[in-house]
Protein backbone atom coordinates (compact mmCIF):
# COMPACT_ATOMS: atom_id res chain seq x y z
CA UNK A 1 0.00 0.00 0.00
CA UNK A 2 1.50 3.34 -1.03
CA UNK A 3 -1.58 5.60 -1.05
CA UNK A 4 -4.43 5.97 1.39
CA UNK A 5 -7.66 7.80 0.62
CA UNK A 6 -9.65 9.07 3.59
CA UNK A 7 -13.05 10.65 3.32
CA UNK A 8 -15.23 12.07 6.07
CA UNK A 9 -18.64 13.10 4.68
CA UNK A 10 -19.34 15.17 7.80
CA UNK A 11 -16.26 17.34 7.23
CA UNK A 12 -17.65 20.25 5.20
CA UNK A 13 -14.24 21.74 4.43
CA UNK A 14 -12.71 18.52 3.05
CA UNK A 15 -15.81 16.56 2.01
CA UNK A 16 -14.10 15.18 -1.10
CA UNK A 17 -11.51 13.40 0.99
CA UNK A 18 -7.74 13.44 1.12
CA UNK A 19 -4.90 11.33 -0.22
CA UNK A 20 -1.90 10.39 1.91
CA UNK A 21 1.32 8.63 0.92
CA UNK A 22 2.49 5.63 2.94
CA UNK A 23 6.26 5.98 3.00
CA UNK A 24 8.35 3.20 4.51
CA UNK A 25 5.39 1.83 6.47
CA UNK A 26 4.26 5.17 7.90
CA UNK A 27 1.47 7.42 6.72
CA UNK A 28 2.81 10.86 5.83
CA UNK A 29 0.21 13.25 7.29
CA UNK A 30 0.74 15.77 4.47
CA UNK A 31 -2.29 15.59 2.15
CA UNK A 32 -1.47 15.13 -1.55
CA UNK A 33 -3.28 16.45 -4.59
CA UNK A 34 -3.79 14.41 -7.74
CA UNK A 35 -0.77 15.16 -9.93
CA UNK A 36 -0.97 16.25 -13.55
CA UNK A 37 -0.99 13.41 -16.08
CA UNK A 38 2.51 14.16 -17.36
CA UNK A 39 4.11 15.01 -13.98
CA UNK A 40 3.89 12.21 -11.38
CA UNK A 41 4.55 12.88 -7.71
CA UNK A 42 7.94 11.53 -6.65
CA UNK A 43 8.52 10.91 -2.96
CA UNK A 44 11.85 12.47 -1.92
CA UNK A 45 12.38 9.83 0.80
CA UNK A 46 11.53 6.51 -0.86
CA UNK A 47 11.72 7.56 -4.53
CA UNK A 48 8.41 6.01 -5.61
CA UNK A 49 6.52 7.69 -8.45
CA UNK A 50 2.80 8.16 -7.92
CA UNK A 51 0.84 8.86 -11.09
CA UNK A 52 -2.70 10.18 -11.47
CA UNK A 53 -3.92 6.62 -12.16
CA UNK A 54 -2.66 5.51 -8.73
CA UNK A 55 -4.74 8.26 -7.10
CA UNK A 56 -7.88 7.23 -9.00
CA UNK A 57 -7.37 3.60 -7.95
CA UNK A 58 -6.98 4.70 -4.31
CA UNK A 59 -10.17 6.75 -4.64
CA UNK A 60 -12.08 3.65 -5.76
CA UNK A 61 -10.55 1.21 -3.26
CA UNK A 62 -9.75 3.44 -0.29
CA UNK A 63 -6.06 2.49 -0.46
CA UNK A 64 -3.60 1.13 -3.02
Amino acid sequence: MVLVYESDPLDDEHARGRFYHVCRGRIDQTPLNVPELDRPYECPQCGIDLEAEDFFMALQKGSV
